[in-house]
């Protein structure tokens, strides 16, 4: 007498890892549009920005190209510094990383899982900046300068990125995070090189601004993506590169130092 057996197939590690990480994707993204302030700070309010310089200077084209780039590093600055924060500090404030830190998930998998979506958002919205300034106000880009400029954005994502988490690590509330992000957030956006040109402010700020982690990373999008050479950076390009990893490192082990469950 033969007796059959079923055989259930068990889900691999692997496996179960891939899933689990997807649905950690679904959740940021979910988390993300659920927040109304991030959602203004890091997609309207760029676009906003893109379509009053848009009207102001409309029949300029170089003058959009040069805002567009511009534009670009802030959408990276207020997703990076002000979305993130903010998603972390309300994830904290809520309890979900309690409860997540009860489980077995890795924090590693939840860190990556939001700079994957966070990331994602942040291209999503230089796409639709530069878009927007080439559909509407007439901008004009070479296809292979916009390749070209990828690396750029993503260094960008990431130093924006970790200065959020940094931040996040060392305040708790959500309306202090939006407050002190704000904070620091204009004077980024105005003494960055971001779309008012450093050689049009008084010496001292120019002295200033160049230092600041926005410029450098302003100069690095804007030099690619309109073909220059590197002559043309505020810094010297290794200077430049210097100081974006000195700042990125910093904001990690800030981020890592400080970082709290709840």
């Amino acid at each position: 007498m033969t007796t059959d057996a079923t055989t259930v197939a068990t889900p691999s590690p692997a496996q179960i890892a891939g899933r689990r990480f997807g649905l950690l994707l679904q959740t940021n993204l979910l988390l993300y549009l659920r927040n109304r302030m991030a959602v203004f700070w890091n997609m309207v309010f760029p676009i906003g920005l893109m379509l009053l310089f848009g009207a102001i200077y409309g029949r300029e084209p170089a003058v959009i190209t040069y805002l567009a780039t511009g534009m670009v590093v802030l959408s990276l600055l207020s997703n990076g510094l002000i979305g993130n924060a903010a998603t972390m500090a309300l994830w904290r404030e809520r309890g979900i990383l309690r409860r997540i830190q009860t489980t077995p998930l890795p924090l590693w998998q939840l860190l990556l899982a939001r700079i994957v979506t966070q990331g994602a958002i942040m291209i999503l919205q230089a796409c639709l900046l530069i878009g927007t300034s080439v559909l509407v106000f007439g901008a004009q880009f070479e296809l292979g300068n916009l390749v070209a400029a990828i690396p750029a954005v993503v260094l960008g994502a990431l130093l924006f990125m970790a200065f959020g988490q940094a931040l996040a690590a060392l305040v708790q509330k959500v309306d202090t995070v939006n407050i002190i992000g704000q904070v620091i957030y204009f004077p980024l956006m105005f003494l960055g090189n971001i779309f008012l040109p450093l050689q049009q402010l008084p010496d001292a700020l120019q002295t200033v601004g160049k230092w600041f982690p926005s410029a450098m990373i302003a100069d690095l999008v804007r030099t690619t993506m309109l073909g220059q050479s590197a002559a043309d950076m505020t810094l010297p390009l290794p200077v430049t590169l210097l100081g974006v990893a000195c700042y990125f490192a910093a904001a990690v082990v800030i981020a890592v130092r400080f970082f709290k469950w709840r």
